[in-house]
């Protein structure tokens, strides 16, 4: 399993999966060292990293941070969704500079969720105002990063909010189906 990861990290191949959160900010250390082979090289000669994501989902500051490096990589970055692409792992994806995905995957869209949360009212009240913040952060990012209106996006994320193919090709969450496993080999 270790001598697989390694010889993926070599092909610039990253697997996305579980939940997101402190462990998976290593990704962010290998956008950074991809890019540093890459430093000089045209975009178009730069071999590109992929991401395979099958992820629940997880930490939005992980998240965020994340969205960021692969914002700033001029090394192309291609997110593929083979299963599952959830919720905070759903803004890592659709960050990719190109989206593929399998016939299977599917994309689950919300709000997120707000578990353990404990102090007295003003800190209640802090946390919510700031979580309204991210709220309508996401909303905007849905609507800059795929089809969907900004309308269409406030009515379905107020709860879990499904998207398979051919919905999520028509409106923009994938660029292209996978139709060949040689595109990961």
């Amino acid at each position: 399993s270790l001598l697989n990861f390694y010889n993926d990290l070599e092909e610039r191949i990253y697997w996305l999966t579980g939940s997101i959160g402190d462990s998976t900010l290593d990704l962010i250390q290998y956008i950074i060292k991809w890019n540093r082979e890459d430093k000089g090289k045209p975009v178009e000669e730069r071999k590109p990293i992929r991401l395979i994501i099958f992820s629940e989902g997880g930490s939005m500051d992980v998240e965020e941070s994340i969205v960021s490096f692969i914002r700033l990589s001029k090394t192309p970055v291609y997110g593929i969704a083979v299963g599952m692409v959830a919720s905070a792992a759903s803004l890592i994806y659709l960050s990719c500079h190109r989206k593929f995905a399998t016939d299977n995957a599917y994309f689950l869209l919300h709000k997120g969720s707000c578990r353990g949360l404990s102090g007295n009212y003003n800190e209640m009240e802090a946390f919510m105002a700031d979580y309204q913040k991210q709220v309508q952060k996401m909303v905007t990012f849905y609507v800059e990063n795929t089809k969907y209106t900004e309308e269409e996006v406030n009515k379905n994320i107020n709860t879990d909010w499904y998207v398979r193919f051919p919905e999520a090709l028509e409106k923009g969450l994938v660029d292209e189906m996978i139709h060949d496993i040689d595109f990961l080999l």
